[in-house]
């Protein structure tokens, strides 16, 4: 019958075995890494500088401003969209809600110019277009509080 003492000098055994098989010991090692460990620990750093000095990787929620969306609406340029610019008509050219904005915007030129509505959808730091006869079928993900602009107009 086994005791408890041999049940733990039999545990260390396995485990002193185990490490041998995979070339491990049991103490810390003070040898300089390998390439690999440099690598990984040189990405480690430069991602890190960049997310401290924010130079290279940029987070966060799209922010419903004005020169934000004029930025998603100056996007939009395209044979679908000539010359978009934020209509300037009376009442407001946009409002946001949860992650959704639905905008009001010119495009054409002269007596080609009309205003549409443009529907976008946070994605990251970004609002990305949305085609409004994908996203305006109930049920919607568009939020109530600018669902009837968004999907009920022009």
């Amino acid at each position: 019958m086994l005791t408890n003492r041999s049940l733990a000098i039999s545990f260390s055994l396995l485990a002193a075995l185990t490490l041998a098989a995979c070339g491990g010991s049991d103490t810390a090692s003070t040898s300089t890494p390998s390439t690999v460990t440099d690598n990984v620990t040189r990405t480690a750093t430069a991602t890190s500088a960049a997310v401290t000095t924010g130079a290279e990787i940029k987070t966060g929620s799209a922010a419903c401003s004005k020169a934000a969306i004029t930025k998603a609406v100056s996007d939009l340029s395209s044979a679908d969209y000539p010359n978009p610019a934020l209509a300037t008509g009376g009442g407001p050219s946009y409002k946001c809600a949860n992650g959704w904005v639905v905008g009001f915007v010119d495009i054409g030129t002269g007596s080609e110019r009309y205003t549409t509505t443009v529907v976008w959808q946070g994605e990251g730091q970004f609002w990305v277009p949305q085609d409004r006869g994908k996203v305006c079928p109930k049920p919607s993900k568009i939020p109530a509080a600018i669902y009837e602009l968004a999907c009920n107009s022009n």
